[in-house]
């Protein structure tokens, strides 16, 4: 179902900075923003500047924390994730003293967390990666209603830093309205697909930018029938054995296109939530491309083959026409489209289009990197809410004395992972779809704030004057490019999230795994055309009968108890 999703001037309250990986599966990517200057002076009501600084001289606080060490922090010299700069501005700034009662490699800090729920033993703040042990944090009693402190000591700032996505993943850390959880904010809309076409190739066979799916097809056509590629044999586009749970050769585009929405669970007229994977419309998609691999538009051997194996195919001229996110020009696209210096393959995107009059919505996930919980122990919670005052404060505003919360010289990186709690602009790369693109058509960076988008612009400006080594910037966030495509996206409410959002029950627990398994192998066969596509009705009926409707009875009570 469509949400509400467009940002007004009032609304751009968060401006991007920080540079979102670009090559990697991994679109949970954390990075930070710039948004409107706080207003000076004023007192939090626990007594805190309006920057989550201490007013006055406030008696000590301790927090106790379990940490993760990140490999990729660098410390300076007698430094260490105890005792470090960022440790002693916080208990400059803040009168706060963190103190780590276990430190773990990313590896094994999941599983400590888990260890330390088992056991009730938790510290007063506490990071959790995911919403089967939110929870289970919940459930035991173990963690605080943070409504209320969250209410009387969020600054303003703080609160329009959290809520740039519309509420959404605030809403995700509420049961019964009750806030239990203060999430690690970030950009749900990078996830979201583009449709990725050989621009070289529309320019030689004189083809439009596809307007509908019947285009969509219709090039692929064209480049397999008149050999775009030279090869002897061009296909249509790549599917992988992963198949919806590839991230770079995101075939969910696909879908998006006729509506379909697999692996969501929606909102039927009813107003119950239905699985997206046994819809109508996904039976559609799935005949059309039954129809293409008839055709000879897909590969055969998709169903032996991951992102390395299909990308040769790239590589090798055989591919004109790939579904995916905005970072496919960076990786894998890059090594394909640039050799010796010069532009071998002109990748471009273009927005995801619709099978009808309706247009298509790029589905995409909550985006949440997880959650800070707080004992429900804990004397002074309200200074938890002071450390997140001053991450926002010190991203978003800083003064010369902020600098060290993101420290990154020759000495120390990374140092950013240090703070004990963070949150990121659910907005980040969205917002680069506006500015960058002007400011480059302008050939003016002087509206660019921030480090990213002078970063990006940069780039651009060496590519333009002949670097090709920068390629791969400028279709992500040049005039029309991935990111001028994610924003008008927003702007025109052209996303859709997933309803569901909550921690695996146990029937999901056990049924997903069979379900998704049968799914798999009946889509396949059909695609391959070694099932009529009528036998999609029959796994409807068995997805059902297998434990299909026991799970979305499982999701519809938690959709009613999260939205009472």
């Amino acid at each position: 179902m469509k949400r509400k999703r467009r940002i007004t001037a009032a609304g751009l309250l968060i401006a991007s900075l920080l540079a979102v990986t670009a090559c990697s599966g991994n679109n949970t990517n954390e990075g930070a923003a710039n948004t409107a200057q706080p207003s000076g002076g004023a007192t939090a009501s626990d007594g805190t500047a309006s920057d989550g600084s201490a007013s006055g001289s406030p008696k000590p606080v301790e927090i106790t924390m379990v940490r993760e060490n990140a490999a990729d922090i660098k410390y300076k010299a007698g430094e260490t994730i105890d005792k470090n700069a960022v440790s002693d501005a916080l208990q400059r700034d803040l009168g706060i003293t963190i103190k780590n009662l276990w430190v773990a490699e990313t590896s094994q800090y999941k599983q400590k967390v888990q260890m330390s729920i088992s056991s009730n033993d938790i510290p007063d703040l506490m990071f959790v990666g995911d919403t089967a042990q939110l929870q289970q944090l919940i459930e035991a009693d173990m963690i605080m209603d943070l409504t209320d402190v969250y209410e009387k000591n969020a600054t303003a700032e703080t609160k329009a830093y959290l809520t740039g996505d519309g509420g959404k993943q605030m809403e995700s850390a509420k049961i019964g309205g009750k806030l239990m959880a203060i999430p690690m904010t970030n950009g749900p809309y990078g996830a979201s697909t583009e449709v990725w076409i050989r621009r070289d190739w529309l320019k030689k066979l004189n083809l439009q930018e596809p307007k509908t799916m019947q285009d969509v097809v219709n090039i692929a056509q064209a480049f397999a029938s008149q050999d775009a590629g030279g090869t002897g044999k061009t296909y249509g586009l790549p599917l992988t054995k992963e198949f919806f749970e590839d991230q770079t050769f995101d075939i969910k585009g696909f879908f998006n296109g006729y509506h379909s929405y697999p692996n969501q669970w929606i909102k039927d007229a009813s107003g119950q939530l239905v699985n997206g994977n046994i819809q109508p419309e996904t039976k559609q998609a799935l005949k059309q491309l039954q129809d293409m691999y008839k055709a000879g538009l897909i590969d055969p051997e998709f169903g032996v083959k991951d992102v390395t194996k299909e990308s040769e195919l790239v590589a090798s001229n055989k591919m004109g026409i790939v579904y995916g996110p905005f970072w496919l020009s960076a990786y894998p696209l890059f090594t394909s489209a640039v050799k010796n210096g010069k532009l071998e393959q002109d990748w471009w995107p273009y927005p995801i289009v619709s099978a009808d009059d309706k247009p298509a919505l790029s589905q995409i996930e909550l985006g949440v990197g997880g959650y800070y919980v707080v004992n429900k122990k804990m004397k002074n919670p309200e200074a938890v809410i002071r450390l997140l005052n001053k991450w926002v404060q010190a991203y978003t505003n800083p003064a010369e004395s902020d600098k060290v919360y993101l420290l990154q010289n020759e000495e120390a990186s990374n140092y950013w992972k240090l703070n004990p709690i963070r949150a990121f602009s659910q907005t980040e790369t969205v917002l680069l779809g506006d500015s960058v693109p002007k400011a480059v058509e302008a050939k003016d960076p002087a509206s660019l704030t921030g480090l990213e988008a002078p970063n990006r612009y940069g780039k651009i400006m060496k590519y333009l004057d002949g670097d090709m080594s920068e390629w791969a910037e400028y279709p992500i966030s040049g005039p029309k490019g991935a990111f001028s495509i994610m924003y008008d996206y927003l702007q025109n409410d052209r996303y859709h999230f997933n309803e569901f959002y909550g921690a695996f029950g146990p029937v999901m627990l056990e049924k997903k795994p069979i379900l998704d398994a049968k799914m798999n192998e009946v889509f396949f066969k059909i695609i391959m055309n070694n099932a009529p596509i009528d036998d999609f009705d029959k796994f409807v009926d068995e997805w059902k009968r297998l434990g299909g409707d026991e799970m979305t009875a499982e999701v519809n009570a938690w959709y009613a108890e999260t939205t009472k």
